[in-house]
């Protein structure tokens, strides 16, 4: 058995700055006065922790904004996610950086109250920090079906520049494609230092070797030492992980999942698969994938893995499209969750069945994932946002249903806004969870 560790006082800084810029992203700009009252210790405190964040310029203290946030996009539907309480979610503790103050777990959760809208009376007005617009950017790579995207995106999370390129999916080695990332990460990293590299990518990873262990859609990048040849590219640490669970990072950090303690990021489409945040934590083990192959019919359709029965094969597009074309619904060939949606409305009843056996096929494998990590709330990205908040519904009712508590199971399903970038900004999160380091 391996003996736990302590945190060292220089790495408890880092786990008091990540929860200090974690709270930012979840609340907006906030005080030192807020920021103190929102983690119940002194202002002296949150100075400590503050100072060499500013120091660096990763922070800056300004006038107060109008309207109380910071510029910049949220892709969240009403904004900032709270508690009843108003308190942000995420890890909590006691983020002391002072020396001897007791090392506070990163799975605790924020204690104290929430962020007030106002400071000391009398004395200078507060002035709220936030991110510079000076402040280095953070690399981004997505590795796709025959193509690469590649990103530069600030702190605050706005995608400053980004670069696309094919690379052949069926290659015998994978010289194509490491000519297409160099030339993305030239186009879109060009003279933008940045603090570190996030990369997203399907099928199989290991986020310790830095390696893609398997991709379906391209086989001779089985192996691939994706870490090792961006860090000679950039010139900067870079973290790999799988998608869905960049994709949960991109949520906690820029989406729908600030201010969120717990919760299961879905992606829906082309393929399925969840990513579990967990106290503020991506959930990784080496070799795990996304549940894409989870078992969830024995003896059903083949999957391209070589298996049969997996979730894929019942909860994507291309699924949906075949039973479509069986159902004779007219547009089979290309129809998404969005036009069988439009087409239910219009009284079509095969459409309307349609969707709600899409819902029970989701909830086969989103079900498997309740009962072993009980994330209570599910994100929906992908074609299943085109359902609307009807589908989420229809989807949550599945889901308590097939839950051993019944139709009492706290359960939600959010429809994540239509970002296109989740899966980059998700990257620049796997850099802020895994590199905060880097922010000294």
């Amino acid at each position: 058995m391996t003996p736990a560790t302590l945190i060292s006082p220089e790495r408890l800084g880092v786990v008091n700055r990540m929860r200090v810029l974690a709270a930012l992203h979840a609340a907006g700009p906030q005080s030192r006065a807020q920021l103190a009252r929102t983690f119940g210790v002194s202002r002296a405190t949150v100075g400590t922790i503050l100072q060499p964040l500013l120091d660096s310029g990763v922070l800056v203290e300004a006038a107060a904004p109008a309207g109380g946030r910071a510029p910049g996009p949220d892709p969240r539907p009403g904004g900032a996610a709270a508690e009843p309480d108003g308190r942000p979610g995420g890890p909590v503790g006691e983020p002391d950086g002072r020396p001897g103050a007791p090392a506070a777990e990163p799975g605790a959760r924020f204690g104290g109250r929430a962020a007030g809208s106002g400071g000391r009376s009398g004395g200078r007005p507060p002035r709220p920090v936030w991110f510079s617009a000076s402040a280095r950017s953070i690399g981004a790579v997505e590795i796709l079906p025959g193509r690469i995207e590649v990103a530069t995106v600030s702190l605050a999370g706005e995608i400053r520049a980004r670069a696309s390129a094919p690379y052949p999916r069926r290659a015998a080695d994978p010289a194509g494609f490491a000519a297409a990332l160099r030339s993305c990460c030239a186009e879109a990293l060009a003279g933008s230092p940045v603090i570190g590299v996030g990369i997203a990518s399907a099928g199989l990873v290991d986020p310790d070797a830095g390696r893609l262990v398997e991709l379906h859609a391209a086989p001779a990048l089985a192996g691939y030492r994706i870490v090792p040849a961006l860090r000679e590219l950039v010139g900067a640490p870079a973290y790999l992980e799988h998608h869905a669970r960049v994709q949960a990072l991109g949520d906690r950090w820029f989406g729908a999942g600030r201010g969120l303690d717990t919760f299961a990021s879905v992606s829906t489409g082309d393929s399925v698969g969840v990513g579990v945040v967990r106290h503020g934590v991506v959930l990784s083990a080496p070799g795990a994938g996304s549940g894409a192959h989870l078992t969830v019919a024995a003896g059903g359709d083949r999957c391209d893995c070589g298996r049969r029965g997996c979730w894929k094969t019942v909860a994507t597009v291309s699924w949906l499209r075949r039973r479509a074309a069986v159902l004779g619904i007219p547009g089979a060939r290309g129809t998404t969750l969005a036009r069988l949606t439009a087409r239910a409305g219009r009284g079509d009843r095969s459409a309307a069945g349609l969707i709600d056996e899409y819902a029970a096929n989701l909830a086969l494998g989103l079900g498997n994932v309740q009962q072993l990590l009980a994330p209570g709330t599910f994100i929906l990205h992908g074609d299943a946002t085109g359902g609307g908040r009807p589908f989420a519904d229809r989807l949550a009712g599945h889901l308590a249903a097939n839950s051993p508590y019944g139709s009492g199971a706290a359960l939600t399903v959010t429809v994540a806004e239509p970002v296109p970038d989740t899966a980059l900004l998700g990257c620049a999160g796997l850099v802020l969870s895994e590199g905060m380091e880097l922010l000294r």
